[in-house]
């Protein structure tokens, strides 16, 4: 007989589940099993099968169950080995268990063997050992039990116990250099344990060693507001030294040598090392669980949007006379450059075969300029290796099937690296070719006039990226803002009238229309200073500061404004040591917050001031601290400040202008149906279409302004099939690329659920998602809530059948771009799955069956 507790208590008697009874009969049962072969008194029994209100006949009902209880562990089976013994020993009952059929105990024995790998310096075999205890949990323990109220306090002491497991595993992996793979698991935990400070220092470290300096810091800054906001509290030690030694780029926090070496093989790149770092020592303690839908021990393929780098570089005469070592020295700079500024861009290097070197850009998460950065970055490995190599670079946009690997760098196949790798055999030395879709999609670029005669396009350079990248929207009727545009016209009156700064933050999705609302209250405005914060650049997050600065005055006469703003002498000396070195910012700029207010206090004074920072979700938290700063010690002058941003701002800050009475959130929802279309006709003129195709562009926009523009774009174009035979509408590549950053921005096991929901059909509850991804039915619930919280679902009431939760997907392209991102046969085989569970005899849900 085999015993389960981590997750819903289970007996097997040959592999076959035990029926166990009742539910108090049950509740017994686990109990003894949380104190096998110890004594449990009577009264402490009768307490955990009732916290309160013990009935009269308590024990005999007590006395009922443990006789059905010895009837349940006899064994039936050819095999009676692992077999109970319940005995009647006073004071109460004695439960006698091989601890090796036991999960919970062989959890228990795998985690100290691991602990003892890993005190011992043996992160492999720690790793796996940690990995192999934590595989054993299908579920939060004793999960049905835990549903029918139960609480016990061992639940909660075994639920601590897992996650410090999962700590040490982590700890074990991130020195064994897996910390790509372990990024997603730890953002998962520390949405549900935000306070586990052992957890984000991981998490900090495994994000430094991708190259994320800036988000392994937001991190920091993120526990640290939390810590002292909820609990008023400062990190600890460990965290504080953690965060400054990444500010430092202390050696101490590479890899060990031996796993560097392991790693130079698969990317091609060298740097000193030293010793693993440990956020917090091992410690021995009890077992216990993480809130994760599913286990991160797997493969995961996805069909993606991704954009190939291939790089071939001919060492020529830096090579000298073709020496080995020398060649190497060469081929070590070449690969260091490549990872570098790959990595910089947010790209993932995956390998190289001999001077050719491969990247990969929208893996393992998308962002929506990935083809951006893919030729930025190709740009940028031209430039530094024209004094060492001859490179030839191609880069190429489109589907990939990708692969992310529990341990390893990430793969991509299909036809596009064949194309990839055709561009750049035909690119002249020197220069970097790019498919069509790249060049569609990369907006920051400056192309040659004409494309190439052999196939593809030469990029000559790229512009600043400080809000290059943002698409014009001069030309998009102003449709159904009237009522916000009427609110920022009268703060911006007041700010007049009153001479007082007032702070509004406009909030909304991509593409819903913030930027085109604040420009058309701008255009009105005789002074009005404008900052853009984006996603990747040199700016090191300071570039709405230095834009606003830069707005007012270009760097070069910057001096000689301040000193006709506020008079030569020693004020306009500080302001200008103060914002100078916003010019070409770096992670080392001195925030001089008093000297910032001051310059904008005293342009504000001499006319009515409008400072627009854009964007600002993608800020540093230098930049928000000082907007916040400022709302509450700005003087008396007419300034009004508006910040767009999207809803992940309220992520990294949520009590963001809370409460203040000088400020105001405005948050823009969707087109209605009528905006919608209003907005569509005006964008595709006198274009006679069908009322179906009508239809259907008004369901696919939803609402979004930046889908109108994109799909009139496209149905614009006479050579589609949509616009020929009605045929179903394609999504947009640079829709779909907003979509997928959205999905990508979930926790890795929150994700999947929403991949199983999207399979599941147009209306989904925790049931059949839960059939059709094989998961555990309380956790799905538990994304599902998630999921609503972060507005990718709406709950629509609950099934009059089951009485689950049912949810619909916010947006029907959401549910589609999803589901597509599931290979064709592992989708096929979820929605068997889900029309096995719709068409089950007990559910009469034929209407709602998987589409």
């Amino acid at each position: 007989m085999r015993f389960h507790l981590l997750g819903s208590l289970e007996v097997l008697d040959d592999d076959l589940p035990v029926p166990l009874g009742g539910v108090k009969q049950r509740a017994a049962l686990g109990f003894l099993l949380l104190h096998a072969n110890r004594v449990v008194a009577t009264s402490k029994l009768l307490q955990a099968l009732w916290s309160r209100d013990v009935p009269p006949t308590a024990r005999k009902m007590l006395q009922n169950a443990v006789s059905g209880l010895r009837g349940v562990l006899t064994p039936h089976g050819s095999n009676p080995e692992g077999s109970a013994l319940l005995l009647t020993h006073a004071p109460g009952y004695l439960l006698r268990v091989d601890q090796n059929s036991l999960d919970l105990s062989r959890f228990q024995q795998l985690t100290e063997q691991g602990r003892g790998e890993l005190s011992s310096g043996n992160w492999p075999a720690a790793a796996k050992v940690l990995r192999k205890a934590l595989s054993l949990w299908r579920g939060p323990v004793l999960a049905d039990l835990a549903e029918t109220g139960i609480n016990w306090p061992e639940l909660t002491a075994i639920k601590d116990g897992r996650l410090a497991t999962q700590e040490d595993c982590f700890e074990a992996e991130l020195a064994c250099g897996r910390h790509y793979e372990i990024i997603g698991e730890l953002e998962s935990l520390i949405e549900v344990e935000p306070y586990r400070e052992r957890l984000n220092g991981q998490l900090m470290l495994a994000l430094y060693r991708c190259g994320r300096q800036v988000d392994a810091l937001s991190v920091y800054r993120r526990t640290r507001a939390a810590l002292v906001e909820e609990l008023g509290l400062e990190p600890g030690r460990e965290l504080q030294e953690l965060e400054r030694a990444i500010l430092d780029h202390a050696p101490a926090l590479d890899l060990p040598p031996s796993v560097q070496r392991r790693h130079l093989l698969a990317v091609g790149q060298a740097s000193p090392v030293s010793a693993p770092v440990v956020i917090t020592p091992p410690v021995a303690q009890p077992v216990a669980p993480p809130v994760a839908v599913g286990a991160m021990d797997v493969t995961t393929v996805e069909r993606k949007l991704v954009s190939v780098v291939m790089v071939s570089a001919q060492l020529g005469l830096a090579a000298g006379d073709g020496d080995p070592e020398d060649v190497d020295a060469v081929h070590q700079e070449v690969a260091s450059v490549v990872s570098a500024e790959v990595s910089r861009l947010g790209g993932v290097v995956g390998g190289n075969v001999g001077s050719v070197f491969l990247a990969l850009f929208g893996v393992p998460k998308t962002a929506e300029d990935d083809a951006d950065r893919a030729v930025r970055a190709s740009l940028a490995i031209r430039d530094r290796l024209a004094a060492v190599a001859d490179v030839q670079i191609g880069v190429a946009t489109g589907d990939s099937l990708v692969r992310l690997p529990s341990s390893g760098a990430p793969t991509a196949t299909g036809v596009l690296l064949d194309q990839c790798r055709q561009l750049m055999a035909l690119s002249p030395l020197g220069a970097v070719r790019a498919c069509s879709a790249t060049r569609e999609a990369a907006g920051s670029v400056t192309w040659e006039a004409d494309g190439a005669p052999t196939g593809g396009w030469q990029a000559v350079s790229c512009v600043s990226p400080r809000g290059a990248t943002r698409r014009s929207q001069a030309a998009v009727p102003f449709v159904e803002r009237e009522r916000e545009l009427l609110v920022l016209q009268g703060l911006l009156d007041e700010v007049r009238t009153r001479r007082r700064p007032h702070f509004v933050t406009v909030l909304g999705e991509a593409g819903v229309g913030k930027t085109r609302l604040v420009n058309e209250l701008t255009s009105s405005c005789s002074t009005a200073l404008r900052g853009t914060a984006t996603a990747f650049g040199d700016d090191h997050g300071f570039g709405p500061l230095s834009d606003v600065v830069s707005g007012f005055s270009s760097f070069e006469t910057l001096r000689a404004a301040l000193a006709s703003l506020v008079g030569v002498g020693e004020l306009a000396d500080r302001l200008h040591g103060s914002l100078a070195c916003l010019a070409e910012p770096g992670p080392g700029v001195q925030a001089d917050f008093p000297a910032w207010r001051r310059f904008l206090e005293e342009v504000a004074e001499s006319d009515p001031l409008v400072v627009l920072l854009e964007d600002v979700h993608w800020a540093n938290d230098v930049v928000l601290d000082f907007v916040e700063e400022l709302s509450e010690h700005a003087g008396s002058v007419p300034l009004l400040v508006i910040a767009t941003a999207r809803p992940e701002l309220l992520q990294r800050r949520p009590s963001w202008f809370g409460g203040k009475r000088n400020a105001t959130t405005i948050s823009l929802e969707p087109l209605s149906h009528n905006g919608t279309r209003s907005l569509l006709n005006s964008l595709l003129h006198t274009r006679e279409l069908s009322s179906e195709l009508w239809q259907a562009l008004v369901t696919c926009v939803g609402g979004n302004p930046l889908f109108a523009t994109e799909y009139a774009r496209m149905v614009a174009d006479p050579r589609m099939p949509c616009v020929q035979n009605d045929a179903s509408l394609p999504v947009p590549p640079s829709v779909r690329g907003v979509l997928t950053a959205q999905l990508d921005s979930l926790p890795f096991e929150v994700k999947a659920v929403l991949q199983d929901a999207a399979v599941a059909g147009d209306l989904v509850s925790p049931g059949a998602v839960a059939a059709t991804g094989q998961r555990d039915a309380l956790e799905v619930a538990k994304a599902l809530e998630l999921l609503e919280q972060r507005d990718f679902l709406r709950r629509q009431g609950r099934n009059s059948e089951t009485g689950e939760i049912e949810y619909g997907f916010r947006h029907l392209l959401v549910r589609d771009v999803v589901a597509d991102q599931l290979p064709r046969a592992e989708r096929a085989v979820k929605r068997e799955r889900a029309l096995g569970w719709f068409e089950e005899p007990a559910l009469d849900l034929t209407d709602r069956r998987a589409g």
